[in-house]
């Protein structure tokens, strides 16, 4: 992903230590969801780039008409895909919304969902 930073246009993308998780976590939600998963991005301190070893990866993930059923197996999926790429990872922590919940969120401001705007990365 392209940001603007002082300076000019940088590349932004998730360290490549954690694309194995990140794409376990991809494959599994597309497994589950099909079409119906809009968007899975990184954001928090793995993303800006401040992490310390200790630090999860929160990932947002996005479906569209998302049950509190789904959302339950969502997270669950996060747990598998740590799990087959091995728990010397991070730990992945999943924010899974339906779109309307993403998108009320955004409109009302909320500070996580600006903050997955700003420095969200597209997994």
């Amino acid at each position: 992903m392209a940001v603007w930073a002082p300076g000019g246009w940088t590349v932004r993308c998730a360290p490549s230590e954690l694309r194995p998780l990140l794409d376990a976590d991809r494959r599994l939600l597309e497994r589950r969801f099909g079409h119906r998963l809009l968007d899975l991005r990184m954001f928090g301190s793995r993303a800006r780039g401040d992490a310390d070893p200790e630090s999860d990866v929160d990932v947002a993930v996005v479906v569209a008409g998302l049950t509190d059923g789904e959302r339950a197996e969502a997270i669950d999926l996060a747990l598998e895909a740590w799990r087959t790429v091995g728990t010397d990872a991070p730990l992945i922590h999943p924010l899974a919304w339906s779109e309307s919940q993403a998108a009320e969120r955004r409109a009302a401001e909320r500070r996580i969902a600006l903050d997955i705007e700003r420095e969200g990365i597209p997994v």
